[in-house]
């Protein structure tokens, strides 16, 4: 089943990049909803929606864009928030990008754990990998990925 925060948290600290002093909450969102950023810092407050198709740059950080409004550095709030378990959140923001932490996704594992989890009632999405799938770039990168 999906799952969602049980209540909010908030981590305050610093951006890595322009060194703001930042405030992100955490909050619970419906079944279905997956995770959006919101910049409660811009008029109107606008959401982003955290998806493939919202990718801007993932030079040295991942930034998501809707239209001229960009968060950056997202990739350890999502990153904890798929490896707790948790498919629908809402994480607001009063600045660009969120706290760094201590550079790894610990602070925020830490929030979740905080806030706890909260069972949904609609089946969880999974993906399964049947076969072996392997991607390389013209530069040298490359993924492997084979079923368990």
């Amino acid at each position: 089943m999906e799952h969602t925060l049980a209540s909010e948290a908030t981590l305050e600290g610093t951006s890595l990049h322009t060194g703001e002093k930042v405030t992100l909450t955490l909050k619970p969102a419906p079944e279905g909803h997956g995770f959006k950023f919101r910049r409660v810092d811009l008029p109107d407050k606008p959401f982003i929606d955290a998806c493939v198709s919202k990718v801007q740059t993932v030079e040295r950080a991942t930034t998501l864009a809707e239209g001229s409004v960009r968060v950056h550095t997202v990739e350890h709030v999502l990153s904890a928030l798929v490896g707790m378990g948790v498919d629908n959140a809402l994480v607001e923001m009063d600045s660009n990008e969120p706290p760094i932490g201590d550079g790894s996704s610990r602070p925020y594992v830490e929030l979740i754990q905080k806030a706890g989890l909260l069972e949904q009632s609609t089946p969880r999405k999974i993906w399964e990998i049947r076969e072996p799938i392997h991607l390389e770039t013209g530069d040298g990168s490359l993924i492997t990925i084979v079923p368990d």
